[in-house]
């Protein structure tokens, strides 16, 4: 078998920083250690000082040492070794921590590439490293790539289970269930002849138990796919009753223009708005009534295509909420919202306590009179479900290629519930237990095809 070769990256964004990681793994790391670091004794996995130096290189047949760099330091730095098989790839691990100038990063990792046997790292090499070496299993490995791109807490607390395998031990438990009764169904095929009646009764329910548990799977993975979405939050209403005011107050901003002038806002603006669960976006939209003009008329469309979209819908009014009994359309409107908010209340008078009344948000935008309490409503719908306090049916299935497989495994499952039906041979329904389970021994990566792996780990960045 010949040897692979050691891989070499910077693990930390380019740019200038503090502190820099460089991550090298394989058999050479002892060479860097060595020759980079003039270490021949160490104490694995402890943090350790030490200059870093141009390495020594061979020179000739005989590869006698000839050393052609100087003695000066290229930095003083931290370092720890992680001996494998027990380190996050599976083989040796050297984590360099230099001081995060680019131009010393880059010195020292054309120095690392000068010791033999060493190259840059594709990207996602290390995690598919960690893969190929049995350190963690094909859906921890997409685990970590939807920890590096999570959009929101909800979405940091899915891949986190995933990385520490909770999806998996399910997914393991699952397919140990069907390759149990894979066996089972196999030997009844091999000994058909010599029973009396296939035990029909007693296969229904183990078929249908883990049909439910690959459905539950696969609820799962649409409820995840919010998670990483900015959910939008809608601000609509009649015109020059606050939209774009309250949109100001809440972010903080004077981003939008405001006028006294109804329909100043022709176009809806897609606002970001950072909260605590993850990023959002509040959009100001054209006001909704009888248009003066075509050109009014196309922005009150625009305004109801963003309703049709939104996830959360706002309400804005500057009157109280009994002249709407006098406006149909605008009774009907404010019926179909999430949220209803009436503005300008210091204008009105009309605030009192914290800011609430018979279902309605009373702000100013002025003051800031009542925005807290309509900012904690907006922030707990916009919050990404089982966000607050983790009381969900566990880590979720994240990729595209995982809910192909579970569809497969579904499907398999649901192909051979109907064969029961039908009393059919023992052998149809061992073959879609098995195809079944084929799905999931490829969904944890037991078998996958080698351009598979490619396409996944390409996607990672390169030091991961």
């Amino acid at each position: 078998m010949t040897t692979p070769y050691t891989i070499v990256a910077l693990s930390t964004p380019p740019g200038t920083s503090g502190l820099a990681v460089v991550r090298v793994s394989g058999p050479a790391c002892a060479d860097v250690v060595r020759q980079c670091l003039r270490r021949t004794a160490w104490t694995p996995r402890v943090l350790h000082a030490a200059a870093f130096y141009e390495p020594v290189h061979g020179h000739g047949a005989t590869d006698n040492p000839r050393n052609h760099a100087s003695d000066e330091p290229l930095d003083r730095l931290a370092f720890h070794m992680l001996p494998g098989p027990g380190s996050p790839t599976g083989e040796d691990v050297l984590e360099l921590f230099p001081h995060g100038n680019p131009l010393l990063v880059e010195t020292i990792l054309r120095a690392l590439l000068r010791v033999p046997g060493t190259r840059l790292a594709e990207p996602g090499e290390f995690t598919r490293r960690a893969f190929e070496h049995g350190r963690i299993d094909l859906v921890q490995a997409e685990g970590l790539g939807a920890l590096v791109h999570a959009q929101s807490l909800a979405a940091l607390r899915n891949a986190r289970r995933l990385l520490e395998g909770e999806l998996s031990g399910r997914l393991r438990g699952l397919r140990d269930r069907l390759l149990d009764l894979s066996a089972r169904l196999e030997l009844d095929a091999d000994f058909a002849e010599e029973e009396a009646d296939p035990d029909y009764a007693s296969w229904r329910p183990r078929v249908a138990e883990a049909r439910a548990e690959v459905e539950g799977l696969l609820r799962g993975f649409e409820r995840g796919q919010t998670w990483n979405r900015a959910p939008r939050a809608v601000l609509y209403g009649p015109p020059n009753a606050g939209k774009s005011s309250l949109v100001n107050a809440l972010t903080g901003r004077d981003r939008l223009l405001v006028s006294d002038v109804a329909g100043t806002t022709r176009d809806f603006v897609d606002v970001p708005w950072r909260l605590a669960g993850g990023p959002a976006h509040l959009v100001d939209t054209a006001g909704l009534g009888t248009a003066v003009d075509a050109l009014d008329a196309l922005a009150m469309e625009r305004t109801r295509a963003q309703l049709a979209e939104a996830d959360l819908k706002i309400f804005v009014f500057d009157g109280a909420p009994d002249e709407l009994t006098g406006n149909p359309e605008l009774a009907r409107l404010a019926a179909h919202a999430d949220v209803r908010v009436l503005t300008k209340g210091d204008l009105r008078g009309a605030l009192q306590g914290d800011g609430r009344a018979e279902g309605w948000f009373m702000v100013s935008s002025r003051t800031g009179a009542g925005l807290d309490a309509l900012s904690a409503e907006l922030e707990r719908r916009l919050s990404p479900a089982g966000a607050p306090d983790g009381a969900d049916e566990g880590a979720v299935a994240v990729t595209e290629r995982q809910r192909a497989a579970l569809e497969t495994a579904r499907d398999r499952l649901l192909a051979g519930e109907r064969h029961l039906d039908g009393k059919p041979a023992v052998e149809i329904l061992a073959f879609e237990v098995r195809e079944a389970c084929l799905a999931l021994r490829e969904l944890l990566g037991d078998v996958t095809a080698d351009d598979v792996l490619h396409r996944l780990f390409a996607g990672f960045c390169i030091g991961k």
